[in-house]
């Protein structure tokens, strides 16, 4: 997997960051959440790109710092090809998304989904052929009250 952090991100594109804080973003991701979503103060979490590119290639099990993730889709592999989300609705435990009820999902170029991605444990399946990619633009938000994370596993996978 390579990644791309949202610091070098904001160098490189005014745009993505620009459409990071759109308020008609906002307002829309408030009305999906039922609560009123922030962007992030963190310049490393708060835009990420996400490019698996090789057979096995895979995003692992785990959880968000964030509470939530806006995952838009830039490329991605026919539903045959691997990189799939998988996800345990409301389990955080990783060890969920090796038990029944665990949710399978395949997304095309231009899909998006927003995932309470702080509580729900989630990872993307191996990608299994050569000549496929899945590249996706993730967005963290936070919520009021939410207290900022105590890892620095996003400085070490994003810098």
């Amino acid at each position: 997997m390579t990644t791309l952090g949202g610091h070098h991100i904001a160098q490189e594109s005014t745009l993505i960051s620009t459409l990071y804080r759109n308020t008609g973003l906002l307002a829309l991701l408030t009305a999906l959440n039922g609560e009123g979503v922030l962007p992030v103060a963190e310049p490393v979490e708060r835009h990420v790109l996400n490019i698996l590119h090789q057979p096995g290639d895979t995003h692992g099990a785990h959880t968000d710092d964030y509470p939530l993730a806006l995952v838009l889709f830039i490329e991605a592999p026919q539903a045959s090809g691997g990189g799939l989300l998988e996800f345990n609705p409301g389990r955080r435990d990783l060890r969920s998304l090796d038990e029944p009820g665990t949710c399978r999902l395949h997304h095309r170029a231009g899909d998006a989904y927003l995932l309470r991605s702080d509580l729900t444990a989630h990872r993307v399946t191996p990608l299994d052929r050569t000549g496929t990619r899945r590249t996706v633009l993730n967005f963290a938000y936070t919520i009021e009250d939410h207290r900022a994370p105590a890892t620095d596993s996003a400085q070490r996978l994003y810098t």
